[in-house]
C-alpha cells in the first residue's frame, strides 16, 4: 500500500482529471459550479441544463465535457455520453480513468453478449488452512456463498463450521456447541435459515436454528439410519435430503428431522448409486453425483428416477451446485470443475488444477461472480475468477459527494463489475482515498509577485467507512400504477394486487420500506412520494377513483425514476398494470434508454401484472436488465417472493466520510476526491469534483 501511494502523490494535476476552475468566463465557472451541486443532489436533468450552458461559454472544455457525459449517462443517455467523452479523448485531455469508463461503458451496452458455459477460470487467490506455524482450519469439504460475500465453510478436519470474508479473515466459528462436531462433512441450509451439517463419524445430522440447535440420525442400515452421511441439500418446501453414503442412498428428512423417506437404491428402471456424493436441487429436480458411476443422477422430490447426465464424462464427481441462473449445475470433478448446461447436457470445463494430488470436494458461485472451491488435500479454500477479467478490473464510481459540513466530507461509491454486477464484502483495506490539494503561494520573478499554484494528491485524513450497503436494512419504492381501462374492468383484481405487494413489503421482519405511488396514465401524476407512512387505503383510494386511456408508460416511469433521485441501496420500482405497454407513444426516451436510466442509477424494475394479457416483451426486459422480476399477480403463492427479492437484492455501495485539507477557496474551488478498489488481483479507480458551501 506504501507504494500506491507513493505512486499516487506523484501523480500531476493534469493526470487527475478534475481541476479548479481556470475559464475566461466567469459565467461558465458560475454554471459548472451549479451543475455539480445539482448532480450529486440527484438533480440530473437541472444538472444537464447548467452543463450546458457552461460548455456553450467555454466550447470544448474537457472538465465541462466530463461532468457533461456523466449527467447525460444518470439520464440513460449512454450513447450521447460515449459522444460526449469521446471529444474529451480527441483532445487529447484523458485521463486513464476516463478510458476505463469509456470501455466500461461500452461493455455493459454489450449486454447478454458473453456466455459463461465456455469461460476459463484461473486462481484469484488462495487461502491456505495450514501454514508452518499455524492451523487456521483443515480439511474442508463443504461451503456455502453468503449474501454478504464472506463464505460459510464446514472443515472436515478441524471439526468446525467457520465464515471467511472476501480478505480471508475468518469471522466466526462454531464447534457444534458442548458436544462438538464429529467430523462435519456437508452443508446444507433452508429458506428459513436453519443450518443442516452432516456429522460423517457420528452417522447424525445437526441442525442449527434460531430457536435451538439439535441433532437427529442414527447409526445404521435400517429405514431412516445413516451411516457415513455426506452431502445435503434443503428443497423450498422445507425439506432437507442427505446423502447417505455407506447405505448408497438418498434419505429426506422434514425441517425438525423426521425421517420421510429413502431413494436412489436399485429400482426397476435404475441399477442402484453406488458412490454417491454431491447433491444439488433446482426446480423441484434433486442431481446427484455418483463417484463410481462417473455421472449425475436425476430424481424428483419423491425420490423417482428421471435420468442421467455427461454419463462417463466425469472423473470423480464430488460436490455439486447451481450456476448460470440455475441454467447449469457445477462439479468438482476431483482436479478440475465442470459445468453441465441442463437444457443442452454439454459439458464445458473451467478449471483445472496443475497439482495431480488435489482433491476438489466442493465449489460455488459467490455472489461476486467468482468460482468459490475447496481442495480436501491442500486444506485450501481458492476463489476463481474469470481469466478476461482480470485485465478489465472493476468499474468503481463516486456516486455523490455531500460537503455541507465541510470540512467534513461524505461520498458514496459503487463497485461493481464490467458486467454491472456489484461487488460485495469489501472492507477499509480494499480501498485507498486520496485527495486533490491545492496550495496557493505569491512568490517574487523579477520583481513581480506571482501566484504559483501548486497541486498536488494526498491520502485523506480520518478517512472512515461508514457504510456498506448490502448490510442496509431499508429501502424506498414507488409502486407505478397503470390507469386504463382493464384495470377499470378488472378493479377488484387490480386492489387485491396493489394490497398484495403493499402487506409483503410492509411485513419483512427487520427491513423498512418506504413506500410511494404515481400513476402513468394521461399524464403521470407522482400521487404520493415515499413514507413509511402511507397508508393503503389513501393509496387504493387514489388509483381506483378514475381511469384514462392507456396513457404514457415513458413518462410515468421517468417520473417514478426520478422521484427517487438521489436513490439509497435498494430502492426499486414496481409496475402493476396489464403489462402491456405501447412503445410506438414514447417520446425522449427508448425503452433501452429507459432501462439505462434505470440501471446507472441502481433502480431495479418489478412488475406485477393483473389478467391473462402477457407480459409485453418491453416489460420483460426492463426487469431483466435492471436485477428485477415479473410477477403475475393471480400466482398462488402471493408476492411475498417479490418482498423478499428486494430485500436480498446484492449491493455494491459503500459510504465514506473523511476531513478534507483542501483549501476551498470560499466554496469557489473545486475540490477533487480519488478513491481506487481492490480485491484480488483486481482493482478500479475513480475521480470527482464538488464544492464546499459558498461563504
Amino acid at each position: 500500500m506504501a507504494l500506491v501511494s507513493l505512486f499516487l502523490l506523484s501523480i500531476s494535476a493534469a493526470m487527475f482529471g478534475q481541476s479548479a476552475i481556470q475559464m475566461d468566463s466567469p459565467g461558465s465557472a458560475e454554471q459548472l459550479r451549479l451543475g455539480v451541486l445539482a448532480y450529486h443532489g440527484g438533480r440530473y436533468a437541472e444538472s444537464l441544463f447548467l452543463f450546458e450552458k457552461a460548455l456553450a461559454y467555454s466550447p470544448g472544455d474537457p472538465d465541462v465535457l466530463n461532468w457533461l457525459g456523466r449527467a447525460y449517462l444518470k439520464s440513460g443517455l449512454e450513447a450521447t455520453a460515449l459522444r460526449t467523452w469521446e471529444q474529451i479523448i480527441a483532445g487529447k485531455s484523458f485521463t486513464p480513468i476516463l478510458r476505463s469508463k469509456i470501455e466500461a461503458l461500452r461493455a455493459s451496452r454489450a449486454f447478454g453478449s458473453q456466455s459463461l458455459s465456455s469461460a476459463t477460470y484461473i486462481e484469484a487467490v488462495r487461502f491456505d488452512g495450514i501454514n508452518v506455524k499455524d492451523i487456521f482450519f483443515s480439511r474442508p469439504t463443504a461451503l456455502l456463498p453468503l449474501k454478504d460475500g464472506s463464505i460459510l465453510v464446514v472443515a472436515h478436519g478441524s471439526n468446525e463450521l467457520f465464515t471467511i470474508d472476501v480478505n480471508g479473515q475468518i469471522r466466526e466459528r462454531r464447534r457444534g456447541g458442548l458436544v462438538g462436531f464429529d467430523r462435519p462433512f456437508g452443508l446444507a441450509v433452508s429458506k428459513d435459515d436453519t443450518i443442516f451439517v452432516t456429522e460423517f463419524n457420528s452417522d447424525r445430522v445437526a441442525r442449527i436454528g434460531t430457536e435451538g440447535n439439535s441433532v437427529f440420525g442414527s447409526s445404521g442400515r435400517g429405514t431412516g439410519e445413516l451411516i457415513g452421511p455426506a452431502s445435503a441439500a434443503c428443497d423450498s418446501h422445507g425439506y432437507v435430503y442427505v446423502v447417505d453414503y455407506g447405505n448408497a442412498r438418498i434419505s429426506k428428512f422434514n425441517n425438525s428431522g423426521a425421517f420421510i423417506l429413502s431413494f436412489g437404491m436399485k429400482a426397476d428402471n435404475f441399477d442402484g448409486l453406488e458412490s454417491p456424493s454431491g447433491i444439488v436441487i433446482n426446480d423441484n429436480v434433486l442431481f446427484i453425483a455418483d463417484t463410481v458411476k462417473k455421472a449425475v443422477f436425476r430424481f424428483d422430490l419423491s425420490g423417482n428416477f428421471l435420468g442421467a447426465l455427461a454419463l462417463g464424462e466425469l472423473r470423480s464427481p464430488e460436490g455439486l451446485s447451481l450456476w448460470n441462473k440455475g441454467k447449469s449445475i457445477l462439479v468438482a470433478d476431483t482436479t478440475r470443475i465442470v459445468s453441465i448446461d441442463l437444457e443442452t447436457e454439454a459439458l464445458y470445463e473451467l478449471y483445472a488444477s496443475s497439482d495431480g494430488k488435489s482433491k476438489i470436494l466442493s465449489v460455488a458461485a459467490d455472489y461476486n461472480g467468482n468460482i468459490i472451491m475447496c481442495d480436501f488435500n491442500k486444506s485450501s479454500i481458492s476463489i476463481l475468477t474469470e481469466s478476461s477479467s482480470l485485465a478489465s478490473g472493476y468499474d468503481v464510481e463516486i456516486v455523490r459527494v455531500d460537503a455541507k459540513d465541510f470540512p467534513i466530507v461524505r461520498m458514496e461509491v459503487s463497485v461493481s463489475d464490467r458486467k454491472g454486477n456489484p461487488v460485495l464484502g469489501l472492507a477499509s483495506p480494499n480501498f485507498y482515498l486520496s485527495e486533490r490539494v491545492v496550495r496557493s503561494t505569491i512568490v517574487d520573478e523579477g520583481g513581480k509577485a506571482v501566484t504559483k499554484r501548486e497541486v498536488t494528491l494526498r491520502p485523506v485524513k480520518d478517512s472512515e467507512l461508514v457504510g456498506i450497503g448490502q448490510v442496509s436494512k431499508s429501502a424506498q419504492v414507488i409502486i407505478l400504477a397503470e390507469r386504463s381501462p382493464e384495470n377499470g374492468y378488472q378493479k377488484t383484481a387490480f386492489l387485491s394486487a396493489l394490497t398484495d405487494i403493499v402487506s409483503s413489503l410492509s411485513n419483512l421482519n427487520g427491513f423498512e420500506v418506504s413506500i410511494g405511488l404515481a400513476s402513468a396514465g394521461k399524464p403521470p401524476v407522482l400521487i404520493a412520494a415515499p413514507s413509511s407512512s402511507l397508508k393503503l387505503e389513501s393509496m387504493a383510494t387514489s388509483i381506483s377513483t378514475s381511469v384514462s386511456t392507456l396513457g404514457r408508460f415513458d413518462l410515468g416511469l421517468r417520473l417514478a425514476a426520478q422521484s427517487l433521485f438521489p436513490t439509497a441501496t435498494r430502492d426499486a420500482i414496481i409496475y402493476l398494470g396489464s403489462g402491456s405497454i405501447d412503445d410506438s407513444s414514447f417520446s425522449g426516451l427508448t425503452i433501452s434508454e429507459l432501462a439505462a436510466l434505470l440501471k446507472n442509477n441502481g433502480l431495479r424494475f418489478f412488475a406485477v401484472t393483473v389478467g391473462t394479457t402477457m407480459p409485453s416483451s418491453s416489460i420483460q426486459y426492463l426487469a431483466e436488465r435492471t436485477g428485477g422480476q415479473v410477477f403475475a399477480a393471480s400466482r398462488p403463492s402471493g408476492l411475498a417472493d417479490l418482498a423478499n427479492a428486494i430485500k436480498d437484492a446484492p449491493s455494491g455501495r459503500y459510504s465514506f466520510s473523511f476531513i478534507s485539507q483542501a483549501d476551498s477557496n470560499f466554496g469557489r474551488e473545486q475540490l477533487g476526491i480519488n478513491i481506487e478498489a481492490y480485491l484480488f488481483k483486481k482493482s478500479g479507480r475513480d475521480e470527482l469534483g464538488y464544492f464546499a458551501p459558498l461563504r
